[in-house]
């Protein structure tokens, strides 16, 4: 199933059609959650759109693999908040972006975020009942530290989700590889591209994704899979999602 990322205020109507998933990023923006978002709830329950929901959860700054009390403290908060939100527009996930950093490259900082992590996120999940969380690679050259998290939490409603782009710039490692290995965790996709520069959630017909066919190479792995375009320029969805269905068929 394909779906696109939208501010909740600026979902484009004319191509819900196309699409059977809605990605609600709001949550993920800087301060969102410190406002009063009862209206924008309010306005996208009343338009009763019929489409899977998933939500974006708070990440700028927020560290559940933190060792300081007070920090994790205001981390946890945050991820209620989104969690919240995520269940008040009836979402079936919410997805948090990792914010491990592989280039400190000091085992001690490895072990203290994945076990902090684990502690962290088994406490969020007892809480959270029948919504699904997922963390998704961002920075990440490989997926072990992301695999390690979710084998210790150990829950059915907590997983992974895949980000292309961010695996396709920071990976150190195929898309492919990196893919298959926790593919098994996942069951939504964050698509868009990027030329290697930057994080730039291009256009997937931009920059350097689908020449390099590293694309291409995992379709093979999405069956059953949400794929959500996660893009800056919401000018040209539906070129996007033309070229995204014709690589899904080939």
């Amino acid at each position: 199933m394909v779906g696109i990322g939208f501010n909740i205020n600026d979902i484009i109507d004319d191509v819900l059609p196309e699409i059977e998933i809605i990605n609600i990023e709001n949550p993920l923006y800087p301060n969102y959650l410190n406002g009063d978002y009862k209206t924008d709830i309010k306005h996208f329950n009343s338009k009763n759109y019929g489409k899977i929901t998933i939500t974006d959860g708070a990440y700028i700054d927020l560290n559940p693999g933190a060792a300081e009390t007070e920090i994790k403290g205001i981390v946890k908060k945050k991820i209620k908040q989104s969690i919240d939100f995520a269940k008040t527009v009836n979402s079936d996930e919410i997805i948090f972006l990792s914010t491990f950093l592989p280039m400190i490259k000091m085992d001690f900082y490895e072990k203290a975020h994945i076990d902090n992590s684990i502690s962290f996120w088994k406490n969020i999940i007892s809480a959270s009942k029948n919504i699904r969380i997922s963390l998704c690679n961002t920075f990440e050259y490989e997926p072990s530290v992301l695999k390690k998290i979710a084998d210790g939490v150990g829950h059915d409603k907590f997983g992974l989700a895949f980000d292309v782009g961010h695996a396709f710039i920071y990976g150190k490692i195929t898309l492919r590889e990196f893919f298959k290995s926790i593919e098994p965790y996942c069951k939504t996709v964050y698509l868009h591209s990027n030329s290697k520069n930057a994080d730039e959630h291009l256009n997937i017909f931009e920059g350097d994704l689908l020449k390099s066919g590293q694309f291409q190479d995992i379709i093979p792995l999405l069956d059953n899979k949400n794929i959500i375009l996660k893009l800056f320029d919401k000018t040209r969805i539906d070129e996007n999602i033309n070229t995204l269905k014709v690589l899904l068929t080939k």
